[in-house]
C-alpha cells in the first residue's frame, strides 16, 4: 500500500467530496446536460487546488451567472 503524505490525502479527500457533490448536483439531468456541467465543475476544481483561484472567488462567479439567468428569465416574462 502506498504511504500518503497529509497533503495528497486531503487532495484525494477532496477529489472524492468533490464528486460526490457533482453525483448530487447532476442528478436528474440529461446526459448531454451532466457531461457539460462535469466538465465545467472540474475545471473549477483544478483551478482551485492549483492555487489559480479560491473556492470563493468561483462561488461569487457562480452566483453572478446564477443572477444574470435569474434576471434574464424575469425579463422574459
Amino acid at each position: 500500500m502506498k504511504n500518503f503524505s497529509i497533503i495528497e490525502h486531503l487532495k484525494a479527500a477532496d477529489r472524492k467530496d468533490w464528486a460526490t457533490a457533482q453525483s448530487i448536483a447532476t442528478f436528474g439531468m440529461s446526459l448531454p446536460q451532466k457531461k457539460s456541467h462535469e466538465k465545467r465543475s472540474w475545471e473549477r476544481f483544478e483551478r482551485i487546488q492549483s492555487g489559480e483561484t479560491t473556492l470563493e472567488d468561483e462561488e461569487a462567479v457562480l452566483l453572478m451567472q446564477w443572477r444574470a439567468l435569474n434576471n434574464l428569465s424575469k425579463n422574459r416574462e
